[in-house]
């Protein structure tokens, strides 16, 4: 397991530098062209930036595993949950329309932002594929069990609102069943790791607020 989680853990950091420095050289070009990109453009350029040299960090000074998803259908719901968004960007253009592009903006900055909130609770637990390293269930995970990918969900629909097309939304809804299938594999071997997650989950919803989840009849919410 240690072995597995050395290699994951270096094949992680490269991508995310990758992803890191990809994300940081539109900004120098922003700050060069004496503020010509919108400023609400910058922010969320800079909060992405931002929220993936924290994935880098987190994934650098990361736990060690309690416990590990077994075969390789996790592996794989991982990293295409993870970079099907990257993989629908390049086969479909951006929307030629300001108002949809700005509002886009909008939602990835929220989504981005909140998603660096909810990792800086998550800390050191912090995992691409589903591991059990430590139960949080403090902050943000006192309200929902998986609010990572509430948020991440968030981004993903200003990215689907940028770039809208057909095949855009396909990509996008087969990303969240692979978002969904990654929530399941992690729940697995939370409970088989931590013996008081039945407890948690008991007490707090999987992905919807209490208060949402009142309101609409069969949601996700236990």
């Amino acid at each position: 397991m240690l072995n597995e989680d050395f290699f994951g853990r270096i094949s992680i950091v490269f991508v995310m530098t990758v992803m890191a420095t990809s994300s940081a050289i539109p900004l120098f070009r922003y700050f060069r062209q004496d503020n010509s990109a919108g400023s609400l453009a910058i922010v969320t350029q800079l909060a992405s930036t931002a929220f993936l040299l924290l994935l880098l960090v987190m994934t650098i000074t990361r736990l060690p595993p309690k416990g590990t998803a077994q075969g390789i259908e996790p592996r794989v719901t991982a990293v295409a949950g993870t970079f099907m968004i990257l993989l629908a960007l390049n086969l479909t253009p951006a929307l030629q329309n300001g108002a949809a592009q700005m509002t886009a903006l909008c939602l990835i900055l929220i989504g981005t932002a909140s998603s660096i909130f909810c990792l800086y609770w998550l800390g050191r637990s912090f995992s691409l594929m589903a591991t059990a390293r430590r139960l949080v269930t403090t902050g943000p995970y006192s309200i929902v069990r998986h609010p990572l990918y509430i948020c991440e969900a968030v981004f993903v629909l200003g990215m689907v609102l940028s770039h809208l097309s057909l095949l855009m939304v396909a990509l996008s809804a087969f990303q969240f069943l692979l978002q969904y299938r990654r929530v399941r594999n992690e729940e697995a071997i939370l409970r088989q790791t931590f013996p008081e997650y039945d407890d948690y989950a008991k007490r707090v919803p999987m992905l919807l607020p209490r208060f949402l989840s009142g309101a609409i009849p069969n949601s996700g919410g236990e």
